[in-house]
Order: structure tokens, then C-alpha cells, then sequence
């Protein structure tokens, strides 16, 4: 009776994992797809992030009801934040927000359920890419002109910052230098770069209807892709996972 009571408590006002049926050998790879370096540690899963990922729980009938638990999960895994030392210690909201985008990453490759106590937004679609060697902002326009047909200008130019889009346009670029690089708050699938302050794209659509139905999450995954191959970069999704072509 403890040991239930004790589980449903720790799934309680939690963002919880759930799964059908154990995904066995296919969560390790994708935990690693999103942090190559997760370190395991018996029932949970420690991620460069700060993220917490404890599990897996063995979902009874029992458990099932006392956690309020969607019928027929056998599996659950559910999210924390860990305590980090003082130099890349992030905001606990950050770490949280970061468990809400992996567990619906999670959910979204392997088939799974994610339930927490408030429902979860879905994310604004937007792709970024990390990269270490600088690309000028003329020639990013002349990259993307194959992936959106609008006519994108240079905004908001500061020092280390500018911003792309104009009449027509459905993506907003906003880019960053390795001068507004903060190593604490990077995605966990760039450590592979991680040698020196990395350039930073992100290129967003938003939620707009119309934008999706003329394909431009397509043309925007496109277009991510060819800009992190032109700046030897990585290009991530909104869940921060790795994109593939």
C-alpha cells in the first residue's frame, strides 16, 4: 500500500511520460539524440539542461486510479529539476519548461501520452541552429530565398543581434552572436560544439493557419537544414531534438 501511495504521490502535479508498452532500447536512443552526454543514474535520467527525468514506473491498476492515469499505460516516466552547482545553475521555471518540450518530443517519436496538471501549449513551431563559424546576414537572405518567397530585409540590427523578414514573408529569423552566448542556457544536442561561443539562428512561423497550409513548416525544416549545413551547425526542432533531412 506504501509503495503505491509513494508513487502516486511523486506522478502528482507532475508533467508524467506514458507509454502502452515499455519503448525499451528506443528511449535511450532518443534521451541520447537530445543530450548526448545524459548521464543515467538509478531511476532517473540526468540531463546537461538541469532536467530530471525519473522512471520507469510500473503503472497498476492501482496506481492508474490513485494518479488519475488515462487507462492502459503500463509505463510512466515523469519530470524534476536538478539541483546544479552555482556556475550553470538555471531558473527552475527554465528547467521545467525544458522537461515539458522533452517529454512531448518523447511522446511524439515513440508514441507516447504526456499528462501534467495544466495542459501542456503546444509549442510555437520555430527551428534554430547553433553553429560556429558566421555567416552575413546577406547572405542568410540569399539562402532562405528558395524556402520562402517573401522579400526578407535586415531589422533590428544592433551589435550582436538582427532580426530578418519584410513584406511577404512568412519566417521570422532572429539571430544572436557568440558574444549574447550564455553556455548554461544551450541546448544539451549542441555540446558536440561546444568549444567556443556558438552563433545562434532561430527561424519561426508561429501558428498561423495559413502559413500551414501552404507547407511552410516544410520549407522552414528546409531551410533550417541548409543553413546549418552552410555554418557547420546543428539544427534542432521545437522540442529541441536534432533535425534530420
Amino acid at each position: 500500500m506504501g509503495l503505491f501511495n509513494r508513487s502516486a504521490s511523486k506522478l502528482d502535479g507532475r508533467t508524467v511520460l506514458l507509454f502502452a508498452a515499455d519503448p525499451g532500447d528506443a528511449l535511450t536512443q532518443a534521451v541520447h539524440l537530445y543530450d548526448p552526454g545524459v548521464r543515467s543514474w538509478p531511476g532517473r535520467l540526468i540531463f546537461a539542461n538541469g532536467v530530471l527525468l525519473f522512471g520507469p514506473v510500473a503503472v497498476t491498476p492501482k496506481l492508474e486510479q490513485q494518479a488519475g492515469l488515462p487507462p492502459g499505460m503500463t509505463v510512466a516516466y515523469y519530470v524534476g529539476a536538478a539541483l546544479q552547482s552555482h556556475a550553470g545553475r538555471r531558473a527552475h521555471e527554465d528547467k521545467q519548461g525544458d522537461g515539458d518540450l522533452l517529454v512531448q518530443g518523447l511522446a511524439g517519436r515513440l508514441g507516447g501520452t504526456v499528462t501534467a496538471a495544466e495542459p501542456l501549449p503546444e509549442p510555437e513551431l520555430t527551428f534554430s541552429v547553433w553553429g560556429d563559424q558566421a555567416i552575413p546576414p546577406e547572405q542568410v537572405i540569399e539562402l532562405l530565398r528558395p524556402y520562402d518567397e517573401g522579400e526578407f530585409k535586415v531589422a533590428d540590427r544592433t551589435k550582436n543581434s538582427y532580426s530578418l523578414y519584410g513584406v511577404g514573408t512568412y519566417l521570422l529569423v532572429s539571430y544572436w552572436s557568440p558574444q549574447l552566448y550564455t553556455e548554461k542556457d544551450a541546448p544539451p544536442a549542441v555540446r558536440a560544439l561546444r568549444s567556443q561561443p556558438l552563433h545562434h539562428w532561430d527561424l519561426s512561423v508561429g501558428r498561423s493557419r495559413k502559413a500551414a497550409a501552404a507547407g511552410v513548416p516544410g520549407r522552414a525544416r528546409e531551410a533550417a537544414l541548409a543553413l546549418a549545413a552552410r555554418c557547420g551547425g546543428i539544427p534542432l526542432d521545437e522540442y529541441q531534438f536534432p533535425l534530420t533531412s
